[in-house]
């Protein structure tokens, strides 16, 4: 029922958009299935991706695209991606999934994109889903002693709306260490599903200006669990009181 993409496919994407006010997530399988153009060109490939993104940005979704691997084998995955380079160019983000072998039943899933760091996860085929197994084990970093500064802040202030450069200068207030504007909403993005344990929820928009991001605090959704975090020695305490 879908139409193709600069052939009427936004249109019903918006449609459905503002029918149903909650829509979050937009699956398109397979790409080629809603693709307008038969040329396989990076020029062309990177058009019909752009008003994806456009879209996607627009409405405040995620389209997630299902796409073919060719079969030759290459030692970047992302090579793999069939037709040109301008589809993984255009996209905020790919992930490939290789199987080991053949009815192996377990695979490699690589990830790369704008907001995230590469990243490679192992997987198994069971109960008719894929479930990882294992993932790359990271020595702590100061993606940790971020993580603290934003609680320790943010649980005072309740709420921060604003550009990374002014949450960085925020951030002075509770902690020596000098951030970087550039890495700060990958590190939000990466250090999510803890943020959510310390009742901080996270959301970011983009706008012609820039990125705002947005922080807010709520105490009964704090578990103050703190394990495995790494923090400098003036927010350790904070973070590990019961």
């Amino acid at each position: 029922m879908a139409e193709t993409i600069g052939n009427g496919l936004e249109i019903q994407i918006e449609r459905f958009k503002s029918e149903h006010a909650d829509l979050k997530l937009v699956v398109i399988d397979t790409l080629q299935k809603v693709r307008g153009s038969t040329e396989n060109s990076y020029g062309s490939d990177y058009k019909e991706l752009s008003v994806l993104k456009g879209l996607a940005d627009k409405l405040r979704i995620t389209v997630l695209l299902v796409h073919h691997t060719r079969k030759c084998k290459d030692n970047d995955p992302f090579n793999m991606i069939s037709v040109s380079a301008g589809i993984s160019g255009c996209v905020d983000g790919s992930l490939v999934l290789i199987e080991t072998k053949r009815g192996s039943r377990t695979a490699r899933l690589y990830c790369v994109g704008r907001d995230i760091e590469n990243h490679e996860l192992n997987l198994a085929f069971e109960s008719n889903r894929w479930t990882v197994t294992d993932e790359e084990s990271h020595p702590p970093s100061k993606d940790n002693i971020f993580l603290a500064a934003v609680y320790v802040f943010i649980k005072d202030a309740g709420h921060f709306e604003g550009t990374a450069t002014e949450l960085i200068e925020a951030l002075k207030t509770v902690s020596n260490e000098n951030f970087h504007s550039n890495r700060v909403t990958r590190d939000l993005i990466q250090n999510g599903y803890t943020l959510k344990k310390y009742g901080i929820d996270f959301q970011y928009t983009r706008t012609h200006s820039g990125r705002r991001i947005i922080l807010h605090y709520s105490s009964d959704r704090d578990s103050k669990s703190g394990s495995g975090v790494t923090v400098t020695k003036q927010l350790t305490e904070v973070l590990q009181s019961p």
